[in-house]
């Protein structure tokens, strides 16, 4: 199941951002903004050296293979991956593969974070185009 983050309930505290290893997750405009983990994921297909991998059912990023092009930030659908300029490599939520919860799960105090809401979906391509559109002109 998809961890979703429902947009009625978070109060932009952004304790998620704050936990979250990868900054994985970050809020804008009281939208949680994180990896949906696609079944048939764009950035994976985008991925030229096949750094994007399922692991425990998540997307995640093999930094040993990830050159940085960029091509995955520009299909991810919900602008979940952003650049990290310091390494030159992708930053995304890697839905802690490695754990039974997401870190970010666990700390959300209203419990905006859950395995159910669908609608965030379209809120989140909603803003996200809308930012794309925004930074288009800067």
């Amino acid at each position: 199941m998809k961890l979703m983050p429902n947009v009625k309930l978070c109060i932009d505290c952004k304790r998620c951002e704050r936990i979250c290893p990868n900054n994985g997750i970050f809020v804008v405009e009281g939208i949680p903004i994180k990896c949906m983990h696609c079944e048939d994921a764009p950035c994976m297909n985008a991925c030229p050296e096949n750094a994007l991998i399922r692991l425990n059912g998540k997307v995640v990023v093999d930094k040993k293979k990830c050159v940085g092009c960029g091509l995955c930030i520009e299909a991810c659908p919900f602008g979940a991956i952003r650049m990290d300029y310091s390494s030159g490599k992708i930053s995304k939520c890697n839905g802690c593969a490695k754990k039974d919860v997401e870190l970010c799960k666990l700390v959300c105090p209203t419990g905006a974070l859950d395995y159910s809401e669908k609608t965030v979906e379209n809120k989140q391509k909603e803003l996200v185009s809308k930012l794309k559109k925004i930074y288009s002109y800067i």
